[in-house]
């Protein structure tokens, strides 16, 4: 389970090192594709293929076919090289914003990476929202 947060350089060529805590659960190879909210989404290959077979069986229509499109066709493979490093993807890298400084957050099953500003502006916004009341909307138990 991914937990936890770091911050890490991405390079002028879109290389980064992963979190030394998130390789293991990560390994070798693994898929890096769009996310939600601005961040990339890391999933671990067993991970990866839970959530296609879930793409898999969403009724055919065109907002299925949307969300398949946006997390499929922009997922690609990444391997760690000696250093610990994957280079992410030029377009990924434009979708999420990546320039400077990322922030990987664990997410449980996934780890997401965001741009550090655009990570401090969504915490900011989640201090608006009471996460309390999200929680007893949800019907989540403390």
């Amino acid at each position: 389970m991914f937990m936890g947060q770091y911050g890490h350089n991405i390079d002028s060529k879109g290389r980064t090192i992963i979190p030394s805590k998130y390789r293991e659960g990560l390994g070798d190879t693994f898929v890096i594709t769009r996310g939600l909210d601005g961040c990339l989404f890391l999933y671990p290959m067993p991970e990866w293929e839970k959530f296609v077979d879930k793409l898999q069986q969403l009724p055919s229509s065109q907002k299925t076919r949307k969300i398949q499109r946006q997390f499929l066709s922009k997922a690609m493979e990444v391997s760690l090289d000696k250093q610990g490093r994957i280079l992410v993807p030029k377009m990924l890298r434009a979708s999420a914003g990546l320039e400077k400084e990322v922030v990987f957050a664990g997410m449980m099953n996934r780890v997401e990476v965001w741009d550090k500003e655009r990570f401090a502006a969504e915490e900011l916004e989640e201090e608006e929202v009471s996460l309390d009341s999200i929680m007893d909307e949800l019907g989540i138990p403390l």
